[in-house]
């Protein structure tokens, strides 16, 4: 029977104070192989062996002036003496090593392929070269004796690679196979892995800072049993084996509304001797309903960044407790982190959006910058320093990031996120920053899209800086961050799920994040659930409400005009037709630009309309537009569409009370059948819109469209506004003949129903380019920004004018 590795694994250092730095690597060789005996060398230890053990090496021990040579000895000794398993302490075993040592009686691993072209490889002609930092052999192997008679003809050279090192480890190879020309038995085998398993990254790798990559760490790791870091104790000085910025960042800047520029890459490098203050602005409820440990977490990734010169604003809407009860949760908190640059704003009076307190924050801010913090999410202790390096070196005044992670820790699922300018991770010059719209989420997305048409903007690819925690209780909805899901660039589950967590968790507080996530997801005052309204994701239900109910709905109709004075009529013949009843329909009209009499028509009708309806709204605007040809054509769809959102917005903003809906309605509609409004009522959804057709059948209303899985495509981006040819990439609602309905990723405003509530919060049409849509299209993009999904239903349809 052949021999077998001894399940031991040996270690070596100076002596029993192994360096901070090591500790973690030497504790993963134990816990991935519980099974294994672990027996750790000191130098002393090493040196009492060689005197017991070999007696007749002690000169050629000796004779080494660099301490490194004789641990290389040690090591051939101690497995040729008791066999078994040794690793560098500069090692890191990722998983049960047993793979790689069943059935096999001496294992070698080969550096990284880079490495055959480092100039003293080229100068040996070495067109490999095998690595002495992990090697596992069976007691005895007679590799070994073959080894120590090349090590002590090779006591003299000058340089400690071919002395003791791996360019004498693989010549000795070379030779052992090259005098057993048939191969060896089993038994005296040297089996030699490929550098996926044991050397998966480069020394450059590692010296540059390109493992802070979690992308790269992940598929550089996905074969190996372990990875070596390349520390080169021996021969890299304390600074140089300091933790560093990567070498190389890559880094998108753009300059006001100008198209972005090419992508550069910003170098690290020092941030001066007197750094500037950055305020770290976090607004939170306070710590009750299991947030108090969330809290802490925040706090404690302030207080270990290594930017030098910050402070932590924390802005709270909740009032203070009084003095004779239980400590208030959040002060607590504050009073347990002992730091002098934490300060607490407490906002007097409930009920005030997210946006407002956020202009709170930074009205409080010291710092000549500002960061978003969040109260549960974990930042890397490089976050401010990188985006700071980033904006300083780029010239600009705001940094984003475009990707980050998305953890999901009660679903044990990690994700790198999709590419975008994702608004929380704002580091931006105070100067700068516009005002936070007052709404109660989503609030950032407009600010951050006013920033990116005024300033000089940098967009930085390092996700590893902030990892975003999906726990139950966000500001958004389950479908929300399963569609970022879908769509990130790294999905990570199973083994790499915990092989990646395990990596992060050397930089930031993992285990803590697992236990908290579990109170997090359970419901309490502070988990704030979103009032009843569409967030499931899921196609539409029976309506909750009957349908005596749904008529009494109080639904204000909104129709922006333009010389439509000969399709009033059939609207408001359409209109007096619905079965919903009137006196809870409000009416709502802008009219702009018409030169055929649209507004006389209207304003002449007003005393009946307001005598059947239960408001009606009359304004005019004129934009002075009047284009050219026809308004379909690609080069007038930005201003013709920026007239149409800026119309909408101000008919809203004056035509909105108290009521539950709004329904958006074109005048040049032909028909729709009475029960119209309330089948569009009755799916319960928040925004919802039918199908619109032309009198043939065939579909008008191209704006409502779900994407197809690959999405918009660059070369269709005309203006700034995505404009494909029809179906190019885009399914309409005639797509989906036996669907009750269809979530979209555009809607039109033929006929768009929208809750009320939403419009409150500050969901509007935008007048400019939201992530390469305008106007309805717009709305869509930001509804989903606010975890609203719009739905569209092809069975209810509609008939548009055909001109």
């Amino acid at each position: 029977m052949a021999p077998v590795i001894p399940p031991v694994i040996h270690q070596t250092w100076k002596s029993r104070e192994i360096p901070s730095e090591f500790q973690a690597l030497q504790r993963s060789w134990i816990e991935h192989n519980p099974g294994f005996a672990y027996r750790f060398w000191t130098d002393d230890d090493i040196e009492r062996f060689v005197e017991a053990e070999h007696p007749a090496l002690l000169p050629v021990f000796h004779g080494y002036a660099d301490p490194i040579a004789r641990v290389d000895l040690a090591r051939y000794l101690i497995l040729r003496r008791f066999g078994g398993v040794y690793a560098d302490l500069d090692f890191e075993c990722l998983r049960p090593i047993t793979g790689l040592l069943d059935g096999r009686s001496f294992v070698v691993g080969l550096e990284p392929e880079e490495h055959d072209g480092l100039a003293k490889a080229v100068e040996r002609g070495l067109s490999r070269i095998l690595c002495p930092s992990f090697l596992a052999s069976v007691p005895g192997h007679p590799f070994w004796d073959h080894l120590l008679n090349r090590l002590v003809e090779a006591r003299h050279c000058a340089d400690l690679l071919d002395a003791t090192g791996p360019f004498l480890l693989t010549r000795a190879h070379a030779s052992y196979e090259a005098a057993h020309p048939g191969g060896t038995e089993a038994a005296a085998a040297v089996t030699v892995l490929p550098p996926n398993q044991l050397y998966p990254v480069t020394k450059d790798d590692c010296w540059s800072g390109r493992l802070f990559d979690l992308v790269f760490w992940e598929q550089a790791t996905r074969d190996a049993y372990a990875i070596h870091y390349w520390e080169g104790t021996w021969f890299r000085s304390d600074a140089e084996r300091t933790p560093r910025l990567p070498d190389r960042v890559t880094a998108v800047v753009s300059d006001g509304s100008a198209a972005p520029t090419a992508g550069s890459a910003a170098t690290a490098g020092d941030t001066g001797d007197h750094p500037p203050l950055i305020s770290c602005l976090m607004v939170t409820k306070g710590g009750d309903g299991g947030r108090a440990d969330m809290l802490a977490l925040a706090i404690g990734s302030f207080a270990r960044q290594s930017w030098p010169n910050k402070e932590l604003v924390i802005v709270c809407d909740a009032a203070a407790r009084d003095g004779d009860g239980p400590e208030d949760p959040l002060d607590a908190v504050i009073r347990i982190a002992g730091r002098a640059d934490i300060r607490l704003v407490r906002v007097d009076g409930p009920g005030r959006t997210l946006g407002e307190l956020r202009n709170i924050a930074v009205d409080s801010a010291k710092g000549r910058y500002v960061c978003q913090w969040d109260d549960d999410d974990l930042y890397d202790p490089m976050r401010l320093e990188v985006q700071h390096m980033v904006l300083a070196r780029t010239n600009a005044r705001a940094c984003l990031l475009g990707r980050w992670m998305i953890w999901w820790p009660g679903r044990q699922k990690l994700a790198v996120s999709c590419e975008r300018y994702w608004e929380g991770s704002l580091l931006c010059e105070k100067a700068a920053m516009p005002r936070y719209p007052h709404l109660r989420r989503g609030e950032d997305t407009p600010l951050v899209d006013r920033l990116r048409q005024t300033v000089r903007l940098v967009r930085l690819d390092m996700p590893r800086l902030y990892t975003y925690i999906v726990h139950g209780a966000n500001t958004f909805a389950a479908e929300h961050f399963e569609e970022h899901w879908q769509i990130a660039t790294c999905r990570f589950t199973g083994d790499r799920y915990e092989t990646v967590l395990r990596e992060m968790a050397k930089r930031l507080p993992i285990d803590a994040v697992r236990r908290q996530a579990t109170a997090m997801s359970r419901p309490g005052p502070a988990s704030h659930p979103l009032p009843p309204s569409d967030r499931t994701g899921q196609a539409p239900t029976a309506p909750a409400m009957s349908t005596g109910a749904l008529r009494t709905a109080k639904v204000l109709v909104l129709t922006p005009v333009k010389n439509a004075r000969s399709h009033l009529p059939r609207y408001m013949e359409l209109l007096d037709r619905l079965d919903h009843d009137p006196g809870c329909l409000s009416l709502g009209f802008l009219e702009s630009d018409s030169v055929d009499g649209t507004h006389p028509w209207l304003a002449e009708r007003l005393p009946a309309l307001r005598g059947r309806y239960r408001r009606v709204t009359l304004l005019r605007q004129d934009y002075g537009f009047h284009p050219e040809g026809p308004r379909w054509l690609p080069a007038v769809q930005r201003a013709r569409r920026e007239i149409l959102a800026r119309s909408r917005n101000r008919l809203l903003q004056a035509a909105l009370a108290d009521e539950d809906w709004v329904l958006w309605l074109d005048a040049d509609l032909i028909h729709y059948p009475p029960d119209f409004l309330g089948r569009l009522l009755a799916a319960g959804r928040d925004i919802v819109t039918p199908h619109c057709v032309l009198p043939n059948g065939t579909t008008f209303d191209l704006n409502s469209f779900a994407l197809e899985p690959g999405g918009e495509r660059p070369e269709h981006l005309i203006d700034g506004l995505f404009q494909p040819p029809r179906g190019i990439g885009r399914r309409y609602l005639d797509s989906f003949p036996e669907r009750d309905a269809v979530p979209l990723d555009g809607v039109g405003g033929t006929a768009l129903l929208v809750r009320a509530d939403l419009h409150r919060e500050g969901l509007c049409f935008p007048p400019y380019s939201h992530r390469g849509y305008i106007e309805t299209e717009g709305l869509a993009a930001m509804a989903k920004d606010m975890g609203i999904t719009c739905w569209g239903l092809p069975a209810v349809k509609i008939v548009h004018a055909d001109h």
